[in-house]
């Protein structure tokens, strides 16, 4: 039913089920949707009803009589008024040849329901349908169309920017390119063709990170060979391998290495660790590199989590980094290069048009999933507390549909996690019970109690305290249960798991030891106001 339906789109029919339990009605009526969209499409309700959110709410509560809260858990059907209001929207993204359906169709379609709540009080404020229809169709002269690409910030990439400006960089030089399926422009032409096509880019080598150069290899310790790609027949040397620097050997025909790779925002992923490596490695061999900047998709402000002790350094963690750093590709690479001294020749081609306070989707670049358990921004915005399952023998939603936003073991019971997790009271995020089965990894096709966790405010969500916070509410709820992962991660054999992605003991000690979240949150306040300052003069943008 919602193949066509946007991401933005379908949270706001969550977010109405949501709120229908709130009002304790028995089924999701017009007002709800129009609640849950505001919720959920802030710039859209902004637009065309601006500074009426608070007002709306209070005039359907005033409207709705009271009743008794329902429970999250009690799937609650659509009225027939709703169902109405979806038909309607898909009406309206036929009529204006939209191929998707987004929060601006339904908009259109609570307007047509003309007899709900919700098109009542939009038609007290003034929206009516025609203007409204006009407006996203784009007709109107005096605001930009609201249709999926039009609200987003135009960018250009450093990919782009290099072959567009800057291929003197490589011109008379063999080119070796770090790079994986995500490495993609905004027509999703990869740069491995792009380059390979340029008559003045002598491509020559391809290298490929974890998961392999294409992503498909599923877990991690899983490690790829050396092949020949099938559509430019250049070599591809792993870095996931025998070795995750390249060798002399592997060098012998390059002359300047690019990387262009996806980063999301967390120093607990391997791709900006084999950046490191292929700067080391071009600084011992006498070799170039130039890093094509790409987004921090969770946005490049937000700092969080503790800072690496550089005693637990690893593949997943190799520079004293905060769990959350707020930085791009090309900022990472001139603080490793400065910073952390790796002293190789570095350019850092930058893109156009971002800034700090965006967020991948808020900008036009392509998201192809960077890695196979990262499918999308939202996986990307619970990432930075979400890992730290990995380090735990509970799912982390690993053979789900739903990896890091799912979590959970045989032994839980959902519904009193989630009334635990709840009870913390941390902003812009829900948990719900719910059961869920594996296909593969841990505890494949085994039932396993757990929640889901649902952001509903990003701004404000806190990923990593919240991901702690769920660790230790298992092990304090499920002490005889509990287990931590047995070693090895991640080229790791002589370290706790959990150790290693946190990059400090102190997180696993303090749960183990029954310390307050707020005690282990208030632990990182000041290392983090030092990275702060320390990151500041390597940002770019």
């Amino acid at each position: 039913m919602f193949e066509r339906y946007t991401e933005n789109a379908r949270r706001a029919i969550f977010f109405a089920r949501y709120e229908a339990s709130l009002f304790g009605s028995p089924a999701i009526e017009p007002e709800h949707l129009l609640l849950g969209l505001m919720r959920e499409d802030k710039a859209l309700s902004e637009r065309f009803l601006p500074s009426a959110a608070k007002s709306i709410r209070e005039e359907i509560e005033v409207r709705t009589p009271p009743r008794k809260e329902i429970g999250t858990a009690v799937e609650l059907p659509l009225a027939s008024e709703t169902k109405r209001v979806l038909t309607f929207a898909l009406e309206e993204s036929d009529g204006l040849e939209h191929r998707h359906i987004g929060t601006e169709h339904l908009l259109l379609g609570l307007l047509r329901e003309e007899s709900s709540q919700a098109a009542q009080v939009m038609h007290e404020r003034g929206l009516r349908l025609g203007a409204l229809r006009e407006a996203i169709a784009g007709k109107d002269t005096g605001a930009p169309s609201v249709r999926l690409t039009s609200t987003r910030r135009r960018i250009a990439l450093g990919l782009e920017k290099l072959l567009e400006q800057q291929l003197p960089l490589l011109r008379g030089a063999r080119v070796g390119l770090i790079c994986n399926q995500a490495s993609v422009d905004h027509k999703l032409q990869h740069a491995a063709d792009l380059l390979h096509a340029n008559a003045n880019v002598n491509l020559t080598a391809l290298f490929g990170p974890q998961h392999g150069i294409r992503g498909d290899v599923q877990d991690n310790m899983i490690e790829t060979g050396h092949s020949v790609d099938r559509v430019t027949n250049t070599p591809i040397f792993s870095l996931y391998s025998e070795t995750r620097e390249p060798t002399e050997e592997m060098l012998q025909d390059v002359d300047v290495l690019v990387f262009d790779m996806q980063d999301v925002g967390c120093r607990i992923y391997t791709f900006v660790y084999t950046m490191a490596n292929c700067m080391r490695a071009a600084k011992r061999f006498g070799k170039r590199v130039i890093v094509c900047d790409r987004p921090n998709p969770i946005s490049g402000i937000a700092l969080s989590g503790n800072v690496l002790e550089p005693e637990y350094a690893s593949f997943v963690g190799e520079f004293p980094l905060p769990t959350r750093h707020g930085m791009t590709v090309g900022e990472l690479a001139q603080m490793f290069n400065e910073h952390f001294g790796i002293n190789c020749e570095l350019e850092v081609v930058t893109m156009d048009g971002w800034s700090r306070e965006c967020w991948m989707d808020d900008t036009d670049a392509p998201w192809v999933m960077p890695s196979p358990n990262m499918p999308t921004v939202d996986t990307a915005t619970v990432f930075p507390g979400a890992v730290h399952f990995e380090g735990t023998q509970l799912s982390e939603g690993r053979g789900t549909t739903r990896p890091f936003e799912l979590f959970g073991a045989p032994y839980v019971v959902p519904e009193g996690y989630a009334r635990q997790l709840n009870s913390i009271g941390f902003p812009g995020v829900y948990f719900r019970a719910c059961v869920f089965q594996p296909t593969f990894q841990k505890h494949a096709r085994v039932s396993c109690g757990g929640v889901q966790s649902h952001v509903t405010n990003r701004e404000e969500f806190e990923p990593v305290i919240v991901g702690v916070a769920m660790v230790k509410t298992v092990y304090d709820m499920y002490r005889e249960h509990f287990r931590w992962k047995d070693p090895p991660y991640e080229y790791v054999y002589d370290r706790n798991p959990f150790d290693v992605i946190a990059g400090t003991n102190k997180v696993r000690e303090a749960i183990e030891q029954g310390s307050s979240i707020e005690t282990i949150n208030e632990s990182w306040r000041a290392p983090l106001a030092e990275f702060k300052q320390k990151r500041e003069p390597y940002l770019l943008y």
